[in-house]
């Protein structure tokens, strides 16, 4: 059988059936923001952590679990930073989990205005007819058939391919969310 792209990437653990995101640290602290002031368990994971991870989840299929494995040296054991690391990490994708939920009803509010000014647009220029003669009232007339136009392209457009990658990354998130950490130390 030929190995898939992130089958040769990722190592798969046998026991617990998921992919590996494997990723060195040198501190607890590399994962998160420097410029985030607040507690360790509230702080915003660093972007290049993030991007990282998020990256590689991309790249595994949806239907596969994946355990994030954190390598640090042995002389940084410390059982309380991995669970407040480990907090932080649901805290961070239990946000953007939410912060795309709101994208998603923002989404489903535009779709719905898109399709009611398409109708609307689309009604005006079928139903009503000016002097075709004069210049000004044709050019008007094409504009509001060619609004209506863009308007339903954009409902469309919407519908079919932006709220289905918002799905997948809300997805992508949530697997990120319930995805299992752990520390090995070298």
């Amino acid at each position: 059988m030929k190995k898939k792209f992130f089958q040769k990437l990722y190592n798969y653990d046998e026991q617990t059936k998921t992919y590996l995101i494997e990723v060195s640290l040198d501190d607890y602290n590399d994962v998160y923001d420097d410029w985030d002031p607040s507690p360790f368990k509230k702080r915003d994971i660093e972007d290049e952590f993030n991007d990282f991870v998020v990256d590689s989840s991309e790249d595994i299929p949806l239907n596969f679990n994946i355990t994030l494995v954190l390598y640090l040296p042995e002389d940084k054991r410390d059982s309380k930073k991995e669970s407040t690391l480990v907090l932080a990490f649901r805290n961070f994708y239990e946000y953007a989990m939410a912060r795309h939920k709101r994208f998603s009803m923002d989404l489903d509010k535009k779709t719905l205005f898109y399709l009611m000014f398409s109708i609307l647009l689309l009604s005006v220029g079928y139903f009503f007819s000016w002097d075709e003669e004069k210049l000004l009232f044709s050019v008007l007339h094409e504009g509001i058939f060619i609004g209506g136009w863009v308007f339903l392209w954009e409902f469309f457009t919407t519908i079919f391919i932006t709220k289905r990658e918002a799905h997948k990354k809300y997805k992508l998130f949530k697997r990120l969310f319930h995805s299992e950490i752990t520390f090995i130390y070298k």
